[in-house]
């Protein structure tokens, strides 16, 4: 099997990921390597900074295709910093809670913005 080494810096501007309009194309290109069953490897070196806006496009859109052991086979995570470690994770674990059951998620999210609940 194939490697794919994405370097995240290579799409940021100033070391940063802020929105998740910047963060599609580094998704589209993680995708396109699957696609071909290569393994990414994100690499995460020089950057500075990434809100989870960014990272939920990034790697928490994956779990709308891929299970968690898929992505563990397919998804390998170079050079991050222990803050961005728990921005992943974050994101992650409301990846799987979301992707799991969407229609039930997204009910209870509009209920309590409606107050219903």
């Amino acid at each position: 099997m194939n490697n794919t080494t994405i370097k995240l810096n290579d799409y940021l501007t100033l070391n940063s990921g802020v929105t998740p309009e910047e963060g599609t194309p580094v998704y589209n290109s993680i995708i396109e390597a699957f696609k071909k069953g290569e393994v990414v490897i994100l690499d995460f070196e020089g950057v500075d900074m990434l809100t989870t806006a960014f990272l939920n496009v990034v790697i928490g859109d994956l779990y709308k295709d891929y299970s968690s052991e898929k992505l563990k086979s397919m998804l390998v995570l170079v050079n991050y910093s222990e803050q961005t470690a728990k921005r992943i994770k974050k994101v992650t674990d409301n990846a799987k809670l979301f992707y799991k059951d969407e229609s039930t998620y997204r009910k209870e999210v509009e209920e309590v913005l409606n107050g219903s609940n």
